[in-house]
């Protein structure tokens, strides 16, 4: 069985990932779907909420009006395109650190299934939340609620993680390229 190559986000390929995910997050969250939704009157953003109940998800989503309701299920599809760049910033962050400490053949490399985690509980957010615009359900908008909480279990975590390991690789990668005598890329 071959080995998952996360070499293939460093150098300039993790750069490009990281502006286009830049770009994208951008576009998402001011003129895209993101930022038109979140800008509409009354409306209540569930999944930046850490929890919420079934009641909750249904009294939001029913508050939407028909356009306002294609704007979501507008949100919730490029969502799926955030989430995805998302858990490819995470995975390449934590192993550039990884791979800049030495750790990739240690245990430390289990990290690289938590955006995994971060990943699969964001798609089943926005899933029930599609469903609950469907069908009213308080009981689906009830799991919606426990997958956001689980979502944020992961992002949390993650941010801190990835931020902290980006940081050890480049302080890593700065101090070996002292040692070399060479500057710095």
């Amino acid at each position: 069985m071959k080995a998952h190559n996360y070499r293939r986000f460093t150098g300039w390929r993790l750069i490009l990932l990281l502006m286009v995910f830049t770009a994208y997050t951008t576009w998402f969250t001011t003129v895209g779907p993101f930022g038109q939704l979140v800008r509409l009157e009354g409306y209540d953003y569930l999944q930046g909420r850490v929890f919420y109940s079934g009641q909750d998800a249904v009294t939001a989503i029913d508050s939407l009006d028909g356009q306002a309701r294609r704007l979501k299920f507008t949100e919730l599809g490029f969502d799926l395109i955030y989430m995805v760049l998302q858990t490819w910033v995470f995975e390449a962050v934590i192993a550039f650190g990884l791979a800049a400490r030495g750790l990739m053949v240690s245990k430390w490399r289990w990290l690289l299934l938590a955006p995994m985690g971060f990943l699969l509980f964001d798609f089943l957010e926005d899933s029930f939340l599609a469903l609950v615009l469907v069908t009213s359900s308080e009981v689906i908008g009830a799991f919606a609620g426990v997958f956001t909480a689980l979502k944020f279990a992961f992002f949390v975590p993650l941010i801190i993680i990835a931020s902290g390991l980006g940081l050890a690789g480049i302080l890593t990668k700065i101090s070996q390229k002292r040692k070399d005598g060479s500057p710095p890329d």
